[in-house]
């Protein structure tokens, strides 16, 4: 199963995408599993229907076979200021537990309305913590913590490629991919190719 991300010309780092956007005009990049081959190779991607018939879904070119490609999902955990001093708030609804606090202690935070803090240290046991921001927080703001979690493409199997599986998850919808067969000898590589 394929994994999308934004084609960054100016980055290593690419942006995930949970699917493929259909007539945006906007160029995607699926990596997946696959055969060894050289670009720029033509790709198409088909989708088993209903009655077991191919229908095309997208269609491209190899754009590299680099395993050291990196693709991103952000994750983003918000919490809101309990009790607001001048340049230093507890916020609560952030995590539940003093041990994930101190885990998440060095990423500085930011918040909506475009300020940044650090996380002085817990207060009690319930998730409450203490924040030191570099302005005057508002007590309406809201709290993120920015995470980023690196995403690989999945292995198909047989009944991917049947459409018989169940499909779906984070690698897009059942049956979708590029994947083929795994033959005798055959070099599997980390494949990209563009989307259009």
């Amino acid at each position: 199963r394929p994994v999308f991300s934004q084609n960054n010309l100016n980055c290593d780092k690419h942006k995930y995408e949970r699917y493929l956007l259909p007539g945006s005009g906007v160029f995607s990049v699926a990596s997946t599993y696959g055969p060894a081959t050289f670009a720029p190779a033509p790709v198409m991607v088909f989708r088993r229907g209903g009655e077991g018939q191919l229908e095309l879904v997208a269609y491209g070119s190899l754009s590299t076979v680099d395993v050291d490609r990196i693709v991103l999902k952000k994750i983003v955990l918000t919490g809101y200021p309990a009790r607001v001093h001048k340049r230093t708030a507890i916020i609560k609804h952030m995590f539940y537990n003093p041990q994930d606090i101190g885990w998440f202690k060095p990423i500085e935070l930011t918040t909506k309305h475009g300020m940044s803090g650090h996380i002085t240290g817990p207060c009690g046991d319930h998730g409450l913590f203490k924040v030191h921001f570099g302005k005057q927080i508002q007590g309406h703001d809201t709290v993120c913590l920015n995470l980023f979690k690196r995403v690989f493409p999945k292995f198909a199997t047989l009944e991917d490629m049947d459409g018989s599986g169940g499909g779906g998850g984070e690698g897009g919808e059942g049956g979708l991919g590029a994947a083929a067969e795994e033959e005798d000898g055959a070099a599997l590589a980390l494949g990209s190719f563009k989307v259009w």
